[in-house]
């Protein structure tokens, strides 16, 4: 991604309905220099997430496919729940919004390339009652092909930070990225998204 601007994909839906407040937001941010979505790294709206099964910080296999069942899944991805201080800060952030986005039917997960072990140690740490999961491999960071490239060192294999809306069917109906890693999506934007898929 290239240039100042922040990235929103949503579905083609012509009955999207985001609230006055977030309208306003994402025209303006339409006008002021979003990304397009062909600029964003990895799998776009409207393709099939894949699916994966992965242990959790708690111990438990974790399936896309079973979070599915019981409704939409807002998958987030993150550097890392060990060393990344953005990634905590968000983590503990969606859990204090977890609520109001479960209010719209949604599943929260969040999963990075530390192993289980450093997950469950994470999720006592920062308090999480929402699954994160391990993918020591990069292996479904690769699937959803938001593998940083550019990574050395301790960051090799982690993701570009990114947000997806699975819907019950395994369609990816929304994507939300920034440009730099230090940022993340509101909760906002992720409610945003989920309306539209009502």
């Amino acid at each position: 991604m290239s240039g100042n601007c922040h990235s929103w994909s949503f579905g083609d839906d012509s009955g999207m309905r985001i609230p006055q407040i977030l309208r306003f937001v994402f025209l303006f941010g339409l006008v002021g220099g979003f990304c397009a979505a062909a600029e964003m790294p990895g799998l776009k709206v409207g393709d099939r997430a894949p699916e994966f099964t992965l242990a959790s910080g708690t111990g438990s296999e974790i399936s896309l496919a079973d979070l599915r069942k019981n409704g939409p899944v807002i998958l987030v991805f993150v550097r890392s729940a060990d060393w990344c201080p953005h990634c905590r800060r968000q983590l503990q952030g969606l859990e204090a919004d977890r609520a109001e986005l479960e209010a719209h039917g949604a599943q929260l997960v969040a999963l990075s390339y530390d192993s289980a072990a450093t997950q469950a140690q994470a999720v006592a740490k920062l308090g999480l009652t929402y699954p994160l999961l391990a993918d020591p491999g990069s292996k479904t960071i690769d699937a959803y092909g938001i593998r940083n490239h550019e990574a050395r060192g301790k960051g090799l294999g982690v993701p570009h930070p990114a947000i997806f809306v699975v819907d019950r069917t395994g369609v990816i109906r929304a994507k939300l990225m920034e440009e730099s890693y230090r940022d993340r999506p509101s909760s906002e934007a992720i409610q945003a998204a989920l309306t539209n898929l009502k």
